[in-house]
Protein backbone atom coordinates (compact mmCIF):
# COMPACT_ATOMS: atom_id res chain seq x y z
CA UNK A 1 0.00 0.00 0.00
CA UNK A 2 1.02 3.50 -0.19
CA UNK A 3 1.75 5.89 2.96
CA UNK A 4 3.41 8.96 3.18
CA UNK A 5 6.34 9.86 5.43
CA UNK A 6 7.93 12.85 6.93
CA UNK A 7 11.35 12.81 8.74
CA UNK A 8 10.44 16.25 10.69
CA UNK A 9 13.23 18.23 8.24
CA UNK A 10 10.56 19.87 5.73
CA UNK A 11 10.34 16.60 3.52
CA UNK A 12 7.47 14.28 3.03
CA UNK A 13 7.74 10.98 0.48
CA UNK A 14 5.42 8.36 -0.41
CA UNK A 15 6.04 4.86 0.06
CA UNK A 16 5.31 1.48 -0.47
CA UNK A 17 4.43 -0.37 2.88
CA UNK A 18 2.96 -3.41 3.97
CA UNK A 19 -0.82 -3.60 4.42
CA UNK A 20 -0.87 -3.84 8.15
CA UNK A 21 -2.72 -6.82 9.71
CA UNK A 22 -5.30 -6.28 12.72
CA UNK A 23 -4.00 -7.29 16.37
CA UNK A 24 -6.41 -8.50 19.15
CA UNK A 25 -8.73 -5.36 20.04
CA UNK A 26 -7.38 -3.65 16.88
CA UNK A 27 -9.56 -3.06 13.18
CA UNK A 28 -7.71 -2.64 9.88
CA UNK A 29 -9.19 0.37 8.13
CA UNK A 30 -9.40 1.68 4.73
CA UNK A 31 -8.77 5.13 4.69
CA UNK A 32 -11.79 7.26 2.95
CA UNK A 33 -10.69 10.57 4.01
CA UNK A 34 -7.66 12.19 5.71
CA UNK A 35 -7.72 16.16 6.87
CA UNK A 36 -4.67 17.99 6.36
CA UNK A 37 -4.29 20.14 9.96
CA UNK A 38 -2.05 22.58 10.58
CA UNK A 39 -0.34 20.51 13.18
CA UNK A 40 0.30 18.02 10.09
CA UNK A 41 2.24 20.73 8.36
CA UNK A 42 4.22 22.12 11.73
CA UNK A 43 4.90 18.08 11.89
CA UNK A 44 6.65 17.84 8.67
CA UNK A 45 8.88 20.97 9.29
CA UNK A 46 9.58 19.82 12.66
CA UNK A 47 7.58 21.94 14.89
CA UNK A 48 4.87 19.34 16.80
CA UNK A 49 4.75 18.58 20.14
CA UNK A 50 7.82 17.45 21.99
CA UNK A 51 5.81 13.81 22.20
CA UNK A 52 6.39 13.49 18.36
CA UNK A 53 8.30 10.87 17.33
CA UNK A 54 10.39 10.36 13.48
CA UNK A 55 9.76 8.90 10.83
CA UNK A 56 5.68 9.61 11.13
CA UNK A 57 2.94 8.88 8.96
CA UNK A 58 0.83 12.13 9.67
CA UNK A 59 -2.83 12.35 9.75
CA UNK A 60 -5.47 12.41 13.03
CA UNK A 61 -8.35 13.95 11.09
CA UNK A 62 -9.98 10.36 9.74
CA UNK A 63 -12.55 8.55 8.73
CA UNK A 64 -12.37 5.24 7.54
CA UNK A 65 -14.24 1.94 6.56
CA UNK A 66 -13.88 -1.08 9.15
CA UNK A 67 -12.20 -4.38 6.45
CA UNK A 68 -10.90 -6.77 8.99
CA UNK A 69 -11.46 -7.09 12.53
CA UNK A 70 -8.79 -8.90 15.24
CA UNK A 71 -9.36 -11.06 17.64
CA UNK A 72 -11.87 -10.06 20.63
CA UNK A 73 -13.22 -6.92 18.51
CA UNK A 74 -17.22 -6.74 19.21
CA UNK A 75 -17.75 -2.90 19.15
CA UNK A 76 -17.82 -2.90 15.36
CA UNK A 77 -18.55 -4.66 12.29
CA UNK A 78 -16.32 -5.47 8.96
CA UNK A 79 -18.06 -2.64 6.94
CA UNK A 80 -18.66 -0.01 9.17
CA UNK A 81 -18.02 3.64 8.44
CA UNK A 82 -15.72 4.82 10.94
CA UNK A 83 -14.26 8.28 12.53
CA UNK A 84 -11.04 8.61 14.44
CA UNK A 85 -10.46 9.90 18.08
CA UNK A 86 -7.07 8.82 18.10
CA UNK A 87 -5.32 8.80 22.14
CA UNK A 88 -4.05 5.54 23.04
CA UNK A 89 -3.69 5.33 26.41
CA UNK A 90 -3.46 2.61 29.25
CA UNK A 91 -6.36 3.23 31.55
CA UNK A 92 -5.59 2.90 34.60
CA UNK A 93 -3.33 5.86 35.73
CA UNK A 94 -4.77 8.59 37.71
CA UNK A 95 -5.77 10.87 34.82
CA UNK A 96 -7.27 7.97 33.07
CA UNK A 97 -9.42 6.72 35.90
CA UNK A 98 -10.53 10.39 36.58
CA UNK A 99 -11.95 10.35 32.41
CA UNK A 100 -8.79 12.41 31.89
CA UNK A 101 -7.46 9.80 29.04
CA UNK A 102 -6.15 12.44 26.69
CA UNK A 103 -3.66 13.02 30.12
CA UNK A 104 -2.53 9.56 30.41
CA UNK A 105 0.82 9.13 32.07
CA UNK A 106 1.69 6.86 28.47
CA UNK A 107 0.01 8.46 26.16
CA UNK A 108 0.28 7.75 22.66
CA UNK A 109 -1.30 9.46 19.71
CA UNK A 110 -2.18 8.46 16.63
CA UNK A 111 -0.95 10.95 13.97
CA UNK A 112 2.47 12.27 16.41
CA UNK A 113 4.18 9.26 18.32
CA UNK A 114 1.76 6.11 16.35
CA UNK A 115 1.58 6.14 11.98
CA UNK A 116 -1.96 8.27 11.27
CA UNK A 117 -4.34 8.24 8.38
CA UNK A 118 -2.22 9.41 5.32
CA UNK A 119 -1.96 5.96 3.59
CA UNK A 120 -4.70 3.39 2.45
CA UNK A 121 -5.19 1.16 5.63
CA UNK A 122 -4.29 1.62 8.89
CA UNK A 123 -4.83 -1.02 11.64
CA UNK A 124 -6.10 1.03 14.86
CA UNK A 125 -7.66 0.32 18.72
CA UNK A 126 -10.86 -0.07 18.22
CA UNK A 127 -12.03 1.84 21.02
CA UNK A 128 -10.13 4.79 18.88
CA UNK A 129 -12.95 3.96 16.52
CA UNK A 130 -16.78 5.58 16.51
CA UNK A 131 -18.97 4.12 14.27
CA UNK A 132 -21.01 6.49 11.75
CA UNK A 133 -24.52 6.95 10.77
CA UNK A 134 -25.41 6.60 6.83
CA UNK A 135 -25.99 10.40 6.91
CA UNK A 136 -22.96 11.94 8.06
CA UNK A 137 -20.50 12.09 5.33
CA UNK A 138 -16.98 10.79 5.05
CA UNK A 139 -15.87 14.64 5.15
CA UNK A 140 -17.94 16.02 7.89
CA UNK A 141 -16.32 12.24 9.52
CA UNK A 142 -12.89 13.62 9.09
CA UNK A 143 -13.85 17.16 10.62
CA UNK A 144 -15.37 15.48 14.06
CA UNK A 145 -12.39 15.50 15.48
CA UNK A 146 -11.09 19.26 14.67
CA UNK A 147 -14.91 20.80 15.53
CA UNK A 148 -14.91 18.22 19.12
CA UNK A 149 -11.50 20.00 19.86
CA UNK A 150 -13.52 23.19 19.74
CA UNK A 151 -16.35 22.09 21.91
CA UNK A 152 -13.95 20.18 24.25
CA UNK A 153 -13.32 23.79 25.14
CA UNK A 154 -16.39 25.19 25.46
CA UNK A 155 -17.56 22.81 27.69
CA UNK A 156 -15.43 24.37 29.70
CA UNK A 157 -17.05 27.69 30.43
CA UNK A 158 -20.38 28.11 30.82
CA UNK A 159 -22.57 30.37 27.99
CA UNK A 160 -25.84 32.43 28.18
CA UNK A 161 -27.87 33.36 24.98
CA UNK A 162 -27.61 37.14 26.04
CA UNK A 163 -23.67 36.51 25.96
CA UNK A 164 -21.08 38.05 23.08
CA UNK A 165 -18.42 36.40 22.35
CA UNK A 166 -15.22 36.59 20.10
CA UNK A 167 -13.52 33.55 18.00
CA UNK A 168 -9.93 34.66 17.61
CA UNK A 169 -9.08 33.02 14.23
CA UNK A 170 -10.66 32.25 11.34
CA UNK A 171 -8.96 28.66 10.53
CA UNK A 172 -11.45 25.32 10.71
CA UNK A 173 -11.37 25.61 14.46
CA UNK A 174 -12.76 29.19 14.64
CA UNK A 175 -15.41 28.19 11.90
CA UNK A 176 -16.59 25.47 13.97
CA UNK A 177 -16.54 27.33 16.93
CA UNK A 178 -18.48 30.49 15.18
CA UNK A 179 -21.50 27.69 14.24
CA UNK A 180 -20.86 25.67 17.97
CA UNK A 181 -21.55 29.49 19.62
CA UNK A 182 -24.35 29.74 17.79
CA UNK A 183 -25.95 26.24 18.11
CA UNK A 184 -25.48 27.06 22.17
CA UNK A 185 -27.49 29.81 21.59
CA UNK A 186 -25.09 33.04 22.11
CA UNK A 187 -26.77 36.11 20.87
CA UNK A 188 -23.83 37.72 19.24
CA UNK A 189 -21.06 36.17 17.81
CA UNK A 190 -17.80 38.36 16.24
CA UNK A 191 -14.71 36.50 14.14
CA UNK A 192 -11.44 38.04 13.87
CA UNK A 193 -8.88 37.16 11.45
CA UNK A 194 -6.32 38.26 8.64
CA UNK A 195 -7.85 37.12 5.27
CA UNK A 196 -11.04 38.32 4.27
CA UNK A 197 -12.25 35.35 1.95
CA UNK A 198 -11.60 33.29 5.50
CA UNK A 199 -14.21 36.18 7.19
CA UNK A 200 -16.59 35.94 4.63
CA UNK A 201 -16.69 32.11 5.43
CA UNK A 202 -17.54 33.13 8.83
CA UNK A 203 -20.17 35.48 8.27
CA UNK A 204 -22.05 33.02 6.41
CA UNK A 205 -21.72 30.51 8.78
CA UNK A 206 -23.51 33.23 11.36
CA UNK A 207 -20.58 35.00 13.13
CA UNK A 208 -22.67 38.31 13.35
CA UNK A 209 -19.37 41.18 13.20
CA UNK A 210 -16.26 40.41 11.69
CA UNK A 211 -13.00 42.39 11.81
CA UNK A 212 -9.62 41.93 10.02
CA UNK A 213 -6.61 42.63 12.37
CA UNK A 214 -4.80 43.92 9.81
CA UNK A 215 -7.36 46.72 9.35
CA UNK A 216 -8.30 47.59 12.67
CA UNK A 217 -6.96 47.20 16.15
CA UNK A 218 -9.56 44.01 17.35
CA UNK A 219 -9.42 45.22 21.11
CA UNK A 220 -11.20 48.81 19.99
CA UNK A 221 -13.20 47.12 17.99
CA UNK A 222 -14.55 44.50 20.53
CA UNK A 223 -14.93 47.09 23.05
CA UNK A 224 -16.75 49.74 20.38
CA UNK A 225 -19.16 46.61 19.93
CA UNK A 226 -20.27 45.82 23.31
CA UNK A 227 -20.39 49.92 24.56
CA UNK A 228 -16.87 49.81 26.18
CA UNK A 229 -17.49 46.45 28.01
CA UNK A 230 -15.47 44.06 26.51
CA UNK A 231 -16.38 40.23 25.58
CA UNK A 232 -18.18 37.85 28.08
CA UNK A 233 -16.24 35.46 26.00
CA UNK A 234 -13.02 34.88 23.90
CA UNK A 235 -12.37 31.42 22.36
CA UNK A 236 -8.70 31.66 21.03
CA UNK A 237 -8.52 29.08 18.26
CA UNK A 238 -5.23 30.91 16.04
CA UNK A 239 -2.27 29.84 18.25
CA UNK A 240 -0.04 32.65 16.89
CA UNK A 241 0.71 36.28 17.14
CA UNK A 242 -0.30 38.22 20.47
CA UNK A 243 -4.20 36.86 20.01
CA UNK A 244 -3.63 36.19 23.68
CA UNK A 245 -2.97 39.59 24.97
CA UNK A 246 -6.05 40.10 22.62
CA UNK A 247 -8.44 38.28 24.89
CA UNK A 248 -7.04 39.40 28.12
CA UNK A 249 -7.65 42.97 26.94
CA UNK A 250 -11.15 42.89 24.95
CA UNK A 251 -12.89 40.70 27.29
CA UNK A 252 -14.97 41.95 30.35
CA UNK A 253 -14.29 41.73 34.14
CA UNK A 254 -15.46 38.68 34.90
CA UNK A 255 -15.38 37.43 32.01
CA UNK A 256 -14.02 34.00 30.53
CA UNK A 257 -10.93 33.19 27.84
CA UNK A 258 -11.19 29.40 26.39
CA UNK A 259 -7.88 29.05 24.83
CA UNK A 260 -7.46 26.03 21.84
CA UNK A 261 -4.82 26.93 19.43
CA UNK A 262 -1.30 25.75 19.93
CA UNK A 263 1.61 28.06 20.19
CA UNK A 264 4.43 27.39 18.84
CA UNK A 265 6.67 29.50 21.38
CA UNK A 266 5.89 31.69 24.34
CA UNK A 267 3.93 34.34 23.84
CA UNK A 268 4.17 37.94 26.48
CA UNK A 269 0.86 38.72 28.24
CA UNK A 270 0.04 41.64 31.05
CA UNK A 271 -1.32 39.06 34.25
CA UNK A 272 -2.33 42.29 35.67
CA UNK A 273 -5.35 42.22 33.26
CA UNK A 274 -6.45 38.45 34.33
CA UNK A 275 -5.98 39.33 38.59
CA UNK A 276 -7.72 43.20 37.83
CA UNK A 277 -10.75 41.40 35.63
CA UNK A 278 -11.03 38.17 37.42
CA UNK A 279 -11.03 36.36 34.22
CA UNK A 280 -11.21 32.73 33.76
CA UNK A 281 -9.33 31.47 31.68
CA UNK A 282 -9.49 27.74 30.78
CA UNK A 283 -7.21 25.50 27.92
CA UNK A 284 -8.71 23.05 25.52
CA UNK A 285 -6.02 20.79 22.89
CA UNK A 286 -8.95 17.58 22.65
CA UNK A 287 -12.00 16.29 21.09
CA UNK A 288 -12.45 14.31 24.29
CA UNK A 289 -15.78 13.65 25.95
CA UNK A 290 -17.33 15.95 22.54
CA UNK A 291 -17.57 13.69 19.26
CA UNK A 292 -20.93 11.78 19.75
CA UNK A 293 -22.37 15.30 20.28
CA UNK A 294 -20.68 16.84 17.29
CA UNK A 295 -21.79 13.68 15.19
CA UNK A 296 -25.37 14.82 16.81
CA UNK A 297 -24.96 18.42 15.05
CA UNK A 298 -24.00 17.18 11.71
CA UNK A 299 -26.86 15.22 11.68
CA UNK A 300 -29.20 18.08 13.14
CA UNK A 301 -27.95 20.41 10.37
CA UNK A 302 -26.23 22.72 13.27
CA UNK A 303 -23.11 22.11 11.99
CA UNK A 304 -21.92 22.39 8.85
CA UNK A 305 -18.30 21.70 6.84
CA UNK A 306 -19.97 23.70 4.00
CA UNK A 307 -17.41 27.00 3.51
CA UNK A 308 -14.76 25.12 5.46
CA UNK A 309 -13.38 22.40 3.97
CA UNK A 310 -12.63 23.94 0.55
CA UNK A 311 -10.12 21.50 -1.24
CA UNK A 312 -10.09 17.63 -1.71
CA UNK A 313 -7.11 16.02 -3.57
CA UNK A 314 -6.13 12.08 -4.23
CA UNK A 315 -3.62 10.53 -2.22
CA UNK A 316 -1.44 10.52 -5.20
CA UNK A 317 -1.51 14.71 -5.57
CA UNK A 318 -0.24 15.06 -1.87
CA UNK A 319 2.72 17.13 -2.58
CA UNK A 320 0.03 19.76 -4.58
CA UNK A 321 -2.18 19.39 -1.54
CA UNK A 322 0.21 20.04 1.48
CA UNK A 323 1.80 23.25 -0.94
CA UNK A 324 -1.56 24.39 -1.01
CA UNK A 325 -2.62 24.40 2.29
CA UNK A 326 1.35 25.64 3.42
CA UNK A 327 1.11 28.30 0.98
CA UNK A 328 -2.80 29.08 1.65
CA UNK A 329 -3.42 28.97 -2.21
CA UNK A 330 -6.58 29.50 -4.01
CA UNK A 331 -8.18 30.39 -0.53
CA UNK A 332 -7.60 27.19 0.95
CA UNK A 333 -9.32 26.72 4.29
CA UNK A 334 -9.55 23.23 4.83
CA UNK A 335 -8.12 20.64 2.66
CA UNK A 336 -9.01 16.68 2.82
CA UNK A 337 -6.99 13.81 1.29
CA UNK A 338 -8.90 10.86 -0.30
CA UNK A 339 -6.48 7.69 -0.48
Amino acid sequence: MKALVTNGEGEIWDEEQPRPKPGPDEALVRIRAVGICGSDIGLIHGEGPPWTEYPLTPGHEVCAEVVELGADVESLSVGDRVALHGFIYCGTCTACREGRYYQCEELREIGFTVAGGYRKYAAFPAYTLTPLPDDVSDVEACQIDSAACTLHGLQRVETSFSDTAAVLGPGSLGLFGVQLLEAQGVDDVVLTGTRDERLAAGESLGADLTVNVREEDPVEALRSYTDGDGVDLCVETAGAGDVVETCLQATRKRGSIVLTGVFGGRTEIDPNQIVAKELEIVGGVTAAHATDEIVSLFRRGDLTTEGIVTHEFPLEEYETAIETVTERRDGVIKAVLRP
